[in-house]
């Protein structure tokens, strides 16, 4: 069993075999030291090695906690590298959340209480908490199966995340022989332990949890800013807005959501892959129901290949056909109706799957499969990539703002979790509290 714990990483190594630079194997290679150490521990001392999995898996859980919040807000994790090697993309996902949650603060409170439970058996206070062990490692397992499935559905690997399924496969192995060293049968164990441990250990979790819980609510109630500070600009925090590396056009063809006279302008450069993409769609929609001064253009940059001559490798293989198809669903005037389609069945980009959807918005089938085919489609996708590297985007979503500071073009670097970021960028423009000047961005890799 403490085998699978390794055989975790192969997809992931595998996965990295083929990235380029040095980032992926290196945090490979670290996360496979770290579980051969831990694997090693709970071989020769099965106590300290659950204690040492239920320590090394909280940190994994912290760093996908905070990590989280930070992707929904627009930042990157450092295991980002590539579209297979992705954990934002395993991290932001609808797995990635519970009524809300980020699971992996979920996962925290468990090893908070498996941790507590291990460390009652070091202590000498109980020899029957390897049943309970026993039973939270195998149940930590057997959802961790469930994220694994949800993470290939997804089709990217999260390192971090795969550090903490080993743990908790090493903790049921050390719980196993926790078990076996009592010398009790597993009902008496069992009963035992729920009747002195289970209590406890139970408030050592959610007591974790909840202050976990208290303090990413209050780190995201604090993101949105607006207030107006001691030198009259309002407060948002730093690096919001940017200004653009290049230039900013706009050919007219872009679709426009809302009332093309409106004060404030948004463009946006996206990727039908891209699950920060996806996330993206229905914030900006709500926000632009409830901003009728505010219109949205759109521009598609897909981060493939196979139609993006700026990409050096591999990534998400169906943004192409989406993104021709988008282009083809604007001639007829379903461009939005398709769009939201395709970023809500992110899973489902074939040809076939397009076209399916298509012919659900009220597509004429016939003439969006020749439009599909046309070299003016491609030619519609290859100008918006070129006004994407014009303006030198560095990924997507890319958001850009008009009328905010005069006819200057900003770039506002927000996520899928700043709705309440953009309405304050909004109610403070329009109350006329000054914005803070924008940053510079950092240097285009030549």
């Amino acid at each position: 069993m403490l085998g699978t714990s390794i055989l975790a990483l192969v997809p992931v190594a595998l996965a990295a075999e083929s990235a380029e630079g040095a980032q992926a194997p290196a945090l490979v290679g670290g996360a496979l030291l770290v579980v051969l150490a831990v694997g090693a521990l709970v071989v020769q001392r099965p106590v300290l090695g659950v204690l040492a999995a239920c320590v090394v898996g909280a940190l994994t859980t912290v760093y996908l906690t905070v990590q989280h919040f930070v992707a929904m807000h627009g930042g990157s994790s450092i295991c980002n590298i590539s579209s297979v090697i992705n954990c934002d993309a395993v991290n932001t996902s609808a797995a990635s959340e519970l009524y809300g949650i980020p699971i992996a603060l979920y996962g925290l409170g468990v090893y908070a209480a498996l941790g507590y439970l291990a460390f009652r058996v070091h202590a000498g206070r109980t020899q029957s908490a390897g049943a309970l062990l026993l039973v939270g490692g195998a149940v930590s397992v057997l959802f961790d199966v469930y994220l694994a499935y949800a993470s290939y559905k997804l089709g990217a690997v999260c390192i971090f995340c795969t550090v903490s399924w080993a743990m908790n496969v090493i903790v049921l192995v050390g719980a196993v022989r926790i078990f076996a060293q009592s010398g009790m049968s597993f009902v008496d164990a069992l009963g035992k332990a729920v009747a002195d441990d289970a209590g406890p250990a139970l408030v050592m979790g959610l007591s974790v949890f909840i202050v976990g819980v208290f303090v990413v609510r209050s780190q995201a109630a604090g993101q949105a800013g607006g207030a107006p500070l001691a030198d009259g600009t309002a407060g948002f925090r730093e690096g919001l807005f940017e200004n653009v590396r290049g230039t900013l056009t706009l050919d007219g063809t872009e679709p426009v959501r809302g009332d093309p006279a409106a004060r404030y302008h948004v463009v946006e450069f996206a990727d039908y892959e891209c699950p920060h993409c996806g996330l993206m769609s229905p914030v900006l929609k709500k926000f632009l129901d409830q901003n009728r001064d505010v219109k949205l253009s759109f521009k598609n940059y897909p981060l493939s290949m196979d139609c993006n001559p700026y990409m050096d490798r591999k990534m998400h293989p169906n943004a192409c056909g989406a993104a021709a198809a988008a282009e083809c669903a604007r001639i007829q005037g379903r461009f939005w109706e398709l769009s939201e389609q395709m970023f809500k069945n992110q899973e489902y980009l074939t040809p076939a799957d397009i076209v399916f959807m298509a012919k659900k918005v009220g597509i004429d089938e016939e003439s969006f499969n020749a439009c599909v085919a046309s070299p003016a489609a491609a030619e519609a996708v290859r100008a918006d990539l070129e006004a994407g590297v014009a303006a030198k985007i560095d990924g997507t979503p890319a958001i850009f703002v008009h009328g905010l500071y005069g006819d200057k073009w900003v770039k506002l670097n927000v996520g899928p979790g700043d709705g309440a970021v953009l309405q304050a960028v909004f109610d403070a423009a329009r109350a006329g509290t000054p914005l803070p000047a924008p940053v510079d961005p950092p240097a285009w890799p030549e």
